[in-house]
Order: structure tokens, then sequence, then C-alpha cells
């Protein structure tokens, strides 16, 4: 089949290992043919036309009308505007988020679960990086974030937080941690979805977080985070005793190896319907 998969880039250096660049890399190694668009971005884009059958849409989710591909299928893991349910013409929903599945199934979509995944490339980033960096939080504090600055206040220096890094420098600050941690924004409604849980223990780290992996989830891994118990969490995990366990688990079991296959199934069950 030929793909279109379509996203936007926070910045350039966004681009590596990014959800653009993995799905559009592994379909492609899977034995699809494969075009980018990536929105603001042309050095990432080889898209000159939309005569593809699939559109694999991964943001900005009104923006392809012009895109004359016989299905269309959005994947969304955060809130944005639109989401996929409120503009016509999607023939399927795929989230890492149950409620979004639910919801998307309500307004009279196809919808399918499947989990965000870790791209295997990124490991070169950890080349020759010590891990000197006890417990490591990437990110930002905002609206959204209520419970994720609470345990920032509870932990204190013991947490070393990085502002928003990309690309292979975000892969080797990961590198350094023994311990991420993780805490889901408020609208994922307690569901444990984040891909800095894939990639820090796919980066060999342990993961501290909160929320709870769907029932669909399987196996699951890191070291889930409940109320009034951060310290005694972080220094569990400091110990090590899942960090090689969990390693493997993402390695075998959620890479972007184990989800293509499936993604490529939708696209032909769509395309005989």
């Amino acid at each position: 089949m030929r793909w279109l998969v379509a996203d936007s880039l926070y910045c350039p250096e966004a681009f590596f290992c990014s959800h653009l660049d993995s799905y559009s890399h592994y379909l492609r190694e899977a034995g699809e043919d494969v075009w980018r668009w990536a929105h603001g971005h042309q050095q990432f884009s080889d898209v000159a036309d939309y005569d593809e059958d699939v559109l694999f849409a991964l943001d900005r989710y009104g923006d392809y009308g012009g895109a004359e591909t016989r299905v269309r299928i959005a994947q969304v893991a955060a809130i944005c505007n639109p989401m996929p349910w409120e503009v016509p013409g999607y023939d399927c929903i795929i989230s890492s988020i149950p409620w979004m599945v639910e919801e998307a199934r309500a307004k009279g979509y196809k919808a399918e679960y499947m989990p965000l995944a870790f791209d295997t490339r990124s490991r070169v980033c950890g080349m020759g990086v010590k891990r000197d960096v006890d417990c490591l939080h990437v990110g930002t504090v905002g609206p959204n974030h209520g419970r994720r600055a609470e345990v920032l206040s509870t932990l204190g220096d013991a947490v070393t937080v990085a502002p928003p890094t990309f690309g292979r420098a975000y892969f080797s600050l990961l590198a350094r941690a023994k311990v991420v941690l993780n805490i889901h924004a408020e609208w994922a409604r307690g569901a444990a979805n984040n891909m800095r849980m894939f990639e820090a223990v796919g980066m060999g780290c342990g993961v501290i977080f909160n929320g709870l992996w769907p029932e669909e989830f399987d196996p699951p891994f890191g070291v889930e985070l409940r109320s009034g118990a951060a310290e005694q969490k972080l220094d569990d995990a400091l110990k090590g005793g899942r960090m090689g366990i969990d390693n493997a688990l993402v390695l075998q079991h959620h890479t972007y190896e184990s989800r293509i296959p499936r993604l490529i199934e939708i696209a032909k069950e769509c395309l005989d319907a």
C-alpha cells in the first residue's frame, strides 16, 4: 500500500524518532510505500501528490481536505483541536487512551486501542553516556499538571528537572538517568499513557508514573506511584530491582516492530470494507 504519514513537529530537532519519523521508517521496513508530510518543516517532507491509498494523520486532523486517499486513519494520544472524531471522513481512529477510543466510538467511528511504542534506533544516543542523574523529570508544569507539581514539590532536590528537550539530545539526556519521573497531565483521566515511559525504559532507565495501565495493555511495566508514597517509590526504584526486567519487556513487546503489523491490518480492513 501507499501511505501518507502526516504530523507536526515542535522544532526541527524533534524529528529524530518522532511519531512521524518512526511510523514512516517502520512502515517502510515492513515493505510499505511511504511518503511523509511534516507541517511547517519541508525538509522532512517528501510528499509530491495526494494519491496514496492510506492517509495516516497524527495531528491537525482537519487539514487534509485535498488528500484523495482511499482510506483515512487518525492516531491520537493527546488533547488537540480539532479531535479526529470532530472531523468527518476518518475510517478508523486509533488511540492509546481508552476514553478517547470510547469517545470516538460514541461519535460513530470505528476505533481501536493501540499502545504507544519505543523506537529502538534511539538507543544509539546512549553510547558512552554515564548514568550520573538519580532521578530526572523532563518537561513543564502548567494548569493541566496539578499532580505533577505536587509530586515535584514533595521530592524537591531529589529530582533533576530539565526543560523540554528534543531529538538526539533528549535521548542522550534520558541515558544519563537512573530513574525518570513521569506524571501524566490531568486530561489523561487516570490512564498511563505517555511516550516518555516507553522512551525512558527503552533507554535503560527505571520509570515512576501515576495512573493505571489500561486492561488491554500487556505486559505492564514501571513503578506505579500512589498517593503519599513518592519518596518510598523513588527509593525502591533507585535500588534497581525492576530496571532490567522492564527494559526487557519494552524491547520485546512494546516497540514499533510490535505495533506496525496491526496498523497495516487495520488499513487493509478499511480498504476491504
